[in-house]
């Protein structure tokens, strides 16, 4: 059979239309999903329960699903995941405090949640009271490096003593290498529950900071992606979903709570 010019320009564009509809989609295609590297730090971030990952890990996943992008929260200790976002490697970091010098890679997140830091001490170890940063000059502090608490107790004038884990600083406070812990209260109140040893600390808080989600600058979509992540954040702070996380792992109360001097066991 012999087509005309004009059949047979309208049978390449229906082959073309044909081939268009059936051919595999491309992987630009595909719809964008979020990787942010999150560092082990319980109860807000939990690795390796796929049940309970942490009350910020669920709280990034329904934020993100507003606008259906999903979220993948691979572990790292602190300064790798940093590295990882600072390089582009990942989209971000799941959580991350606020300095100046991280502005330079990081984008910040409205307010993820608050988090309350202050010292720990053996009950009945350390007699004053501490209240700020400068009443602990005279003791051994321990912290967790590359935590920006670190920067703030080394300017405070303190003699710091650093470690990777609040699970080390809680054995070197057990063995009278350090005569307090200048740390995040959730996470060291979870590592002292998994110990062994029980003793008696001694809580003393100095502030409530926010925290925020960071998008690393380095990516190609960073702002696309951070108004939406912000989108998420105040929808789910709207309906109800954000206390209900909280709700779920017990914290919503703790979150906004300025508690004095206290006794933990």
């Amino acid at each position: 059979m012999k087509f005309g010019p004009f059949r047979l320009a309208i049978a390449i564009l229906l082959a073309i239309t044909c081939y268009m509809s059936v051919k595999p989609a491309r992987a630009e295609d595909a719809r964008r999903s979020v990787t942010l590297a999150c560092n082990p730090f319980p109860p807000s971030k939990i690795d390796g329960n796929a049940r309970l990952p942490g009350y910020d890990v669920e709280i990034l996943r329904a934020a993100f699903a507003v606008n259906n992008l999903t979220v993948n929260t691979p572990f790292y200790p602190w300064k790798r995941a940093y590295l990882l976002a600072e390089e582009g490697r990942v989209d971000g970091l799941c959580s991350c405090s606020y300095t100046l010098e991280r502005e330079r890679d990081m984008l910040y997140s409205a307010e993820l949640g608050r988090v309350r830091i202050g010292f720990f001490s053996i009950a009945g170890h350390v007699p004053q009271n501490i209240a700020k940063l400068a009443d602990a000059r005279d003791l051994r502090v321990g912290v967790v490096a590359g935590y920006n608490l670190e920067t703030a107790a080394v300017n405070a004038g303190l003699n710091v003593i650093t470690a990777s884990s609040e699970q080390i600083l809680l054995g070197m406070l057990y063995n009278n290498r350090i005569d307090a812990i200048y740390s995040f209260r959730e996470p060291v109140l979870v590592a002292h529950k998994h110990r062994s040893t029980l003793i008696f600390l001694q809580y003393h808080e100095i502030s409530q900071a926010p925290y925020y989600s960071c998008i690393s600058r380095k990516i190609d979509d960073a702002r696309t992606l951070l108004d939406s992540l912000n989108q998420g954040i105040k929808t789910i702070r709207a309906n109800g979903v954000y206390n209900s996380i909280l709700e779920k792992y017990g914290v919503a109360d703790a979150m906004n709570i300025k508690q004095p001097t206290a006794w933990i066991n």
